[in-house]
């Protein structure tokens, strides 16, 4: 079995399940921005570089207000009283990890715009392949710490990012 990695062996449990939590986060974010990224793409004579680029962090923004709003008002359902200020903080950490996926597709989208290198088109399935390479990438650096085999390693970060292929399948196929 590949060893982990020193830095994280020495975090505390609840050290290590913020982090957990914040990547689980980045992983959703990442397969709804593909679905956003993949209508976008659909319909991309339609818009304009910086609509799109509003459309993407729009959508990461409602995505952290959401979960920021649904944790508030969970934690003061189940306890009877407001979220203390470490655990708003918390929440804070946890949630970050919605508006990182949208970096690198808006920088792919503003090149775009700037420099007219590239169409608006081309920036948009740029951002939907890194976005699927991310889901692969945080699969495969994940399994590594498990899978000794690097086939079996491979099949399983495969499988992983086939999630964000069917969320693309599923959308183009229905459409807008």
């Amino acid at each position: 079995m590949a060893r982990r990695r020193p830095d994280m062996d020495q975090l505390n449990e609840g050290q290590k399940e913020a982090i957990a939590e914040n990547m689980k986060e980045r992983i959703y974010s990442t397969i709804t921005l593909i679905a956003v990224l993949t209508a976008l793409w659909q319909s991309n004579a339609e818009h304009s570089t910086a609509g799109d680029v509003a459309v993407i962090f729009g959508s990461v923004v409602a995505l952290w207000l959401a979960t920021m709003i649904s944790i508030r008002v969970s934690y003061r359902a189940v306890h009877g009283k407001p979220i203390s200020l470490n655990l708003y903080r918390k929440a804070l950490f946890t949630a970050s990890g919605l508006l990182v996926p949208a970096i690198v597709p808006m920088i792919i989208v503003i090149f775009s715009g700037v420099t007219h290198w590239y169409s608006l088109k081309t920036a948009l399935m740029a951002s939907i392949i890194a976005s699927l390479l991310f889901l692969f990438g945080i699969s495969f650096g994940a399994a590594r710490k498990i899978y000794d085999s690097f086939w079996r390693l491979l099949l399983v970060s495969l499988f992983e990012m086939l999630v964000g292929v069917g969320v693309i399948a599923l959308k183009l196929a229905v459409g807008e």
